[in-house]
């Protein structure tokens, strides 16, 4: 039980207690708090005994004390929660002749159980928010611990002294992710398989005008499209047909058989081929293809400061492997050579091919998850490009906000793992036969990324980490009920 006990201290008002003054009230701690200031009425502050765990202290009554007398002063009464355990310290504070108490409030803890089970899995929990397009995206990690950094780095420099570097930031492989990498590759080609398979069988829409996707028998009723003449469909969206590259958006970046050699510059961007970033991302992390050959150094690279001092020299790029095998695993690894490539059957047993491309679509993320935390991979802070390697692309490509003041140049920042398989989340619905969702009941629909809503839709069960944002307790109700709900 807890106890919530206000304790008075008065002092005559022609008495300045000196801090050697004892009292009573606090000889019960190990250490006196420190000294209070004037605080306003109402304020909470926190103790500076180290043995009391959550203990704070709340400053209560009227508190008036005149600038220009100073010998005159009055102790702020204080609050202090204390747990059972410190019942008997409690007691001897309240005891104090010095001290009075006036009110007192328990209050039954909250079990440490369901707490955990509540934290562990919580009802409902929102979406990410929106982004604006006129603003740069946040840091991953704070500027100001880059720039200590960079600052760092710069004295090191002027001292003469080189920047010691830890795989794979110095060229060399980190041999305990090579099997994480070759897992996540795996993963990726089971999951464009055989969501390629679900998509014969489960409808799904996108907007013509727009990047919203529904998945559904028919698109959903939602007026919220922002693309182009949207005022004169006051804002609905124009349904099409949606493919593969609809549900897994495809983020590319370019290969680079050395990342540590020549940047890749605007003039020179067609020398190098476009592969999805995850594919890229493996074959750094130490996947060999023949058909992507890459550098691999048996020494690490020298810098100072920002300067590469020894890469070991500019290696040519050896000829690709461009026989039926190349342009068979092209069509595994990337979703633009599944639409060009030969039509696909439906799937015999939709659900265990629904069970199995949820296993690789959450592999993979893990996976790749694992490799961002030592491989860089860069995102721009305006657009959707993604660079792997450890510096961005010279390309001028950039069309976001503001373009013009940097040349058409990105703005490179680490990036996320959401940027580099994005998500995209769609609204869930409670059965394939539900009716499509409308603006009045908006508020009452869960959303889920749209490779997770396939799966759902085409019988697999539902993950426990998607629950919470799907809303899956939540009644739908009718049109007319939606002004009665509070």
């Amino acid at each position: 039980m807890v106890v919530i006990a206000v304790v008075v201290s008065r002092f005559p008002s022609g008495r300045s207690r000196s801090p050697s003054t004892p009292s009573s009230a606090f000889n019960c701690f190990s250490k006196p708090p420190a000294p209070f200031l004037q605080y306003p009425r109402g304020s909470i502050v926190a103790s500076s005994s180290s043995n009391i765990i959550g203990e704070k202290l709340f400053l209560a009554g009227d508190v008036h004390q005149s600038r220009r007398s100073s010998s005159s002063r009055m102790k702020l009464p204080l609050v202090s929660i204390k747990s059972s355990s410190d019942s008997q310290d409690s007691q001897t504070c309240l005891d104090a002749p010095t001290n009075k108490v006036f009110g007192s409030a328990p209050q039954e803890p909250r079990h440490i159980s369901e707490v955990i089970r509540y934290n562990r899995h919580p009802q409902n929990v929102d979406l990410p928010p929106v982004l604006p397009k006129n603003k740069k995206k946040p840091y991953l990690i704070p500027i100001h611990k880059m720039q200590r950094a960079a600052r760092r780095d710069k004295k090191m420099a002027l001292m003469g002294i080189e920047k010691h570097l830890d795989p794979p930031k110095n060229g060399l492989l980190v041999p305990e992710l090579i099997p994480v990498a070759y897992q996540t590759l795996e993963s990726w080609k089971v999951l464009i398989e055989s969501l390629s398979q679900l998509l014969t069988v489960v409808p799904v829409y996108g907007c013509r005008e727009c990047p919203e996707v529904h998945v559904g028998s028919t698109g959903h009723l939602i007026k919220e499209c922002t693309g182009t003449h949207n005022v004169r469909r006051r804002s609905s969206h124009a349904w099409v047909r949606g493919t593969i590259n609809d549900v897994l958006i495809p983020v590319e970046s370019y290969h680079l058989f050395d990342p540590f050699g020549h940047r890749v510059k605007h003039d020179t961007r067609f020398n190098y081929e476009r592969i999805p970033a995850v594919v890229e991302l493996c074959i750094q992390a130490g996947v060999e293809l023949p058909q992507y050959p890459s550098r691999r150094r048996s020494s690490p690279i020298r810098m100072l400061g920002k300067k590469v001092v020894d890469r070991g020299g500019f290696v040519e790029e050896p000829k690709r492997c461009r026989s039926e095998d190349a342009m068979d695993l092209l069509s595994k690894i990337d979703t633009y050579a599944v639409l060009n490539g030969r039509s696909i059957s439906p799937p015999s047993d939709t659900r265990r091919v629904a069970e199995r491309t949820l296993k690789a679509y959450s592999t993979a993320r893990s996976g790749l998850r694992q490799l961002m935390r030592k491989y860089p991979v860069k995102a721009c802070g305006y657009c959707s490009e993604v660079h792997v390697g450890p510096w961005g692309h010279n390309a001028k490509l950039c069309g976001a906000f503001k373009h013009q003041w940097r040349d058409g140049k990105h703005g490179w920042q680490d990036a996320t793992i959401d940027e580099v398989i994005p998500p995209n989340f769609v609204w869930h619905l409670k059965g394939s036969e539900s009716p499509p969702p409308i603006g009045a009941l908006k508020r009452f629909y869960g959303k889920a990324p749209a490779v997770v809503e396939v799966c759902v839709q085409a019988g697999a069960e539902i993950p426990d980490a998607y629950r919470p944002m799907m809303r899956l307790d939540i009644v739908v109700p009718e049109t007319e009920e939606a002004r009665l709900v509070a």
